[in-house]
């Protein structure tokens, strides 16, 4: 973890306020730091979750060296005083921001840095060493732009967003309140658009826009391309992993979550909550309808109906694809059987 070189201490009875939980245990207990069950020292708080290994982490707590745990609201009895929780990650989310609290500069906007003069930026906000906010373009309060990080003329960055380093918001490019945008994201790169002639292809102009409602995290080398004369939109809330591509006018829901290597071809169309997991693939112009699930891997070749859980390529229901993936494993054994069969008609002819 990172050492932010400061102590901070709360005692068991003040994280439960915070979050809301129950102590079990003495809950006038100081801890000092937050760390991995098999690694924390004395006077440290440590995490029990409900996960798959959520037995392993229970014979972990029997040894652990940690003062406390966050444990789920269910958990058995445990040998140190815990907090229990409802949802334990909220906990573990609560302590990690006391522990580990943002580090900001001492500067708001940086010697080094490129602000136009006809730019309207927040007289709170923060630009870093290297940084461009182009003409015309916004940054509302409390945003920051980090280190070499780019605002294009007219774009429009909300407020408490944060640009990370090496980020691209082009121009007419919009992102809401509340964002965080990862290193060397790309918003608003031209669509992949071409036309056949005379052999040649020629570039369609890209003359749209992306606009990236409030409460929006994207990952680190996301590419969103402008649409071709609207507007390619991610919804409130939605949350895109590293390595993502979204091509031109595609329209993403609410709340979606869109894992890691996922391509989303041009004017794909996700419903609210909609998971993409990761490297799944969508042809173009398909619908894939609100609170739908695609598994790994899986290649969206036409519409899906809301509430769907599928995977495979084609997509099919996961039913279906895990019965055929049993039946494949089976495959060898088959074969050698009607090589059997073949040989023993052989021999009676």
């Amino acid at each position: 973890m990172t050492d932010r070189g400061e102590s901070r201490k709360i005692t068991l009875k003040e994280l439960a306020a915070m979050t809301g939980g129950r102590v079990c245990g003495d809950e006038n207990i100081v801890l000092s730091n937050v760390a991995p069950v098999d690694k924390a020292l004395p006077g440290e708080l440590t995490f029990l979750s409900g996960a798959k290994n959520y037995a392993a982490h229970l014979e972990s707590a029997k040894t652990t060296r940690a003062a406390a745990l966050i444990a789920p609201e269910d958990a058995p009895e445990l040998p140190l005083p815990s907090l229990r929780l409802k949802n334990p990650y909220m906990g573990l989310v609560k302590a990690l921001q006391f522990f580990f609290p943002e580090d900001k500069p001492d500067y708001l906007i940086h010697p080094a840095a490129f602000v136009s003069e006809d730019a309207d930026v927040a007289k709170d906000a923060i630009i870093g060493p290297m940084a461009v906010v182009e003409a015309g373009a916004v940054v509302g309060s409390g945003a920051r732009i980090c280190a070499q990080a780019f605002v294009g003329r007219g774009a429009h960055v909300g407020d408490n967003t944060l640009v990370h380093p090496g980020a691209r918001i082009l121009h007419g490019c919009e992102v809401g309140a509340n964002c965080i945008i990862h290193a060397n994201a790309v918003i608003g790169s031209d669509g992949f658009g071409f036309t056949l002639d005379n052999g040649v292809h020629v570039k369609v102009p890209q003359v749209g826009n992306v606009v990236v409602e409030d409460n929006v995290e994207i990952g680190a080398c996301v590419t969103i391309d402008r649409a071709t004369m609207e507007t390619t939109r991610i919804g409130e809330g939605s949350k895109i992993d590293n390595m993502v591509h979204i091509a031109h006018n595609v329209q993403i829901g609410k709340k979606c979550i869109i894992v890691a290597q996922v391509g989303i071809s041009g004017s794909t169309i996700l419903e609210d909550y909609v998971t993409l997991a990761g490297q799944v693939g969508t042809v173009g112009h398909v619908k894939v309808g609100k609170g739908t699930t695609v598994a790994a891997r899986g290649v969206v070749t036409g519409d899906v109906e809301p509430g769907s859980f599928v995977s495979g390529f084609p997509i099919k229901p996961h039913s279906e694809e895990r019965k055929i993936l049993a039946a494949l494993r089976k495959l060898p054994d088959l074969l050698k059987k009607v090589r059997d069969l073949e040989k023993q008609l052989e021999t009676k002819e």
